[in-house]
């Protein structure tokens, strides 16, 4: 192994520098990406399937009590 050049354990002028320009922003706020074509699809088809496995479920259970 060779010892990493690079590291510093101590704080940098640099560092410091950019941490006080990133403590002082505001978050941007998030806004949602569209969906479209195939994702919506695919989601419309999960959709379907979380009911339709629900709707076996309850059926399988209704069937079980008896």
């Amino acid at each position: 192994m060779h010892p990493k050049e690079d590291f510093r354990s101590e704080v940098t002028p640099e560092f410091l520098a950019f941490l006080e320009e990133e403590i002082h922003q505001e978050p941007r706020p998030l806004a949602r990406a569209p969906i479209r074509g195939g994702v919506q699809i695919a989601f419309w088809g999960l959709r379907i399937y979380i009911v339709t496995m629900l709707i076996m479920v309850t059926i399988g259970f209704a069937r079980g009590m008896h």
